[in-house]
């Protein structure tokens, strides 16, 4: 990487003055490095969804030693490498069969389209969830990856606030998010603030039917 850097005039204890053209070809390269990992993530999360018939992404997806270098005998796979750290910052070092957590996350709504800034959209969550210790989801902008800050300070929900929450029947219960909360389901929404949310869905202790696939996990609907 230094030598690399040294290519263009960064070098250590020299200060780094680049003419005009190789400034805005620099700022142009930033640009163009964020759309195409966004696009490296997009094509990650696709490609592994857990249920074949549905919209969840099994977003931990560790190289061929069950880790997460991404190194070969004969290659380091960058592109793979950054695909997997661009929206994370902390891996475990190996990922065993059947994880002590796992992460999902919607690639699409129910109809297959991509979820969208300014919608608002609703998850039902089962009573049945096979989560041994608790469940949560919690939305971020997908621009940046970070919490949407939001009057509520409310950056997900989890099983823990099912006594806050308004509950169905059968004991499942349906989250929403979007820039607004459906009349009377307040406590059951979380503020995207019109930002194109990512959300991510955490099975904490998942248990055999997850792993069994038995259970299914149904998909976001577009509410409006």
């Amino acid at each position: 990487m230094m030598g690399m850097l040294a290519t263009i005039g960064i070098e250590p204890d020299k200060p780094f003055n680049p003419p005009e053209k190789l400034k805005a070809a620099m700022e142009r390269g930033v640009v163009d490095a964020y759309y195409y990992m966004q696009k490296l993530d997009t094509q990650l999360f696709a490609s592994h969804l857990y249920w074949p018939d549905r919209h969840w992404s099994f977003v931990m997806v560790p190289d061929e030693q069950h880790g997460f270098a991404f190194v070969t005998d004969d290659a380091a796979q960058i592109d793979k490498r950054a695909a997997a750290w661009f929206f994370f910052t902390f891996y475990p070092k190996e990922l065993t069969e059947h994880a002590g957590t796992v992460y999902l996350a919607p690639i699409a709504d129910s109809a297959g389209r991509p979820l969208q800034a300014g919608k608002t959209y609703k998850l039902r969550v089962p009573n049945d969830v096979p989560a041994k210790e608790f469940w949560s989801l919690t939305v971020y902008d997908r621009a940046n990856w970070a919490f949407i800050k939001n009057p509520l300070d409310r950056a997900g929900l989890d099983s823990f606030k099912k006594d806050t929450m308004k509950m169905n029947a059968d004991g499942s219960v349906d989250l929403y998010f979007g820039p607004n909360a459906p009349a009377g389901l307040e406590a059951n929404w979380i503020p995207t603030m019109g930002k194109e949310p990512y959300v991510w869905l955490r099975l904490y202790g998942p248990e055999e039917a997850f792993w069994k696939k038995t259970f299914k996990m149904p998909d976001v609907e577009l509410v409006d």
